[in-house]
């Protein structure tokens, strides 16, 4: 087991003491077993939160120091998350639920399981707050104020997930994930950052690195070169910071979460792949990144009427069609039953049963 010494600094608050608030998209939970598994989302059932594993120990593993742990997650795409469950099937059964509500099994921690909490925004704190800081802590504070100089948006509103938050991070090869908080918030930060990318403050991805990306998710989402490209072309949110990679991660603030769980229900319908006109894209920041949908073709699947939505777990996806364009989108076709209100259908990109066939494409 770790021992307190090892997580103290990187956790928000331990187990038994007073919540600081509800569990959001990109946190980690440590379990009992020193399992990390990172949630997924902001509506969780009320005995457990719906989270991925990431690491787990293992001696021979590349992050950590006085304990190892080795990367579970190797992509982050729902055909990776998917080879987790099959590990802890094998290993761990107790961490794979059955949600009659979304109609999924998926991998979720129970209360009781958690040895510790860990929030983006409070590990910012606790780095400007030390003195002691490695090469790779020193860079994502400089980045993190770099932002935020560029943006206006205080520092505080940042966060830094990932390896960094739970401490185990290797300064040789890790990288930088941030976290920023609101919709406003998120909105500003994205023209900073094109804007330090225009200023060579921050790099995109250019030559081999671009190759190699676009190369890698035409393999995984059935996109052709022209659609891969046009992809990278909108990820406005990776790059490079002094030759580390980076990624930040739009999160809600509590204002923003709308959705409790159990409010809808969803039932499968097989998969779908319909051609789409997007109407809205203003849900499309965060994970799950949400498009209302209009002048549905359906091209393969059930015929039924009201496709509002379309919907990712994909991250990928997020923030990347806009109003207007149409698209083309294969994934599982849902019937979304609210308690209050209509019926409706989605279509569901990300799932477990897609296999990883599943895609949005902008065709036009």
């Amino acid at each position: 087991m770790l021992k307190d010494s090892d997580t103290r600094s990187s956790s928000s608050h331990s187990v038994g003491c007073k919540k600081l608030r509800k569990e959001k998209d990109r946190d980690y939970l440590r379990t009992i077993e020193d399992l990390f598994f990172c949630v997924v989302g902001y509506t969780h059932p009320p005995d457990r939160i719906l989270a991925y594993l990431k690491y787990m120990p293992n001696p021979e593993g590349k992050w950590g120091s006085k304990q190892r742990f080795e990367r579970m997650l190797k992509q982050y795409d729902a055909q990776s998350v998917a080879d987790g469950f099959k590990l802890l099937k094998k290993m761990y059964p107790k961490y794979l639920y059955h949600d009659s509500i979304n109609g999924i099994t998926f991998s979720a921690v129970p209360l009781e399981s958690i040895a510790e909490k860990y929030h983006p925004e409070e590990k910012v704190k606790q780095l400007i707050a030390r003195k002691d800081l490695d090469p790779l802590e020193q860079k994502a504070v400089s980045l993190i104020k770099t932002i935020s100089n560029q943006s206006g948006v205080p520092i505080e509103k940042y966060g830094i997930t990932g390896s960094i938050l739970i401490n185990i991070h290797n300064p040789d090869f890790s990288d930088i994930d941030l976290t920023i908080y609101g919709r406003e918030n998120s909105l500003v930060t994205k023209e900073a950052i094109l804007e330090l990318k225009r200023k060579k403050v921050l790099q995109g991805f250019q030559g081999k690195e671009a190759e190699e990306w676009v190369k890698k998710k035409e393999g995984m989402f059935q996109l052709n070169p022209k659609q891969a490209k046009l992809l990278l072309e909108r990820k406005w949110n990776i790059g490079f910071y002094e030759d580390t990679r980076f990624s930040i991660h739009p999160i809600r603030v509590e204002s923003e979460i709308k959705e409790e769980y159990g409010l809808k229900k969803y039932k499968g319908k097989g998969f779908s792949q319909i051609e789409a006109t997007i109407k809205s894209a203003d849900e499309s920041l965060y994970l799950p990144c949400k498009y209302e949908i209009m002048n549905i073709q359906i091209q393969e699947g059930e015929i039924v009427e009201n496709i509002n939505e379309l919907t990712s777990y994909e991250g990928i996806f997020c923030h990347f069609a806009e109003k207007g364009e149409r698209i083309r989108s294969r994934g599982k076709l849902e019937e979304v039953i609210p308690k209050r209100g209509k019926k409706y259908h989605r279509i569901l990109v990300g799932s477990s049963e897609a296999q990883a066939k599943d895609f949005i494409h902008i065709i036009k």
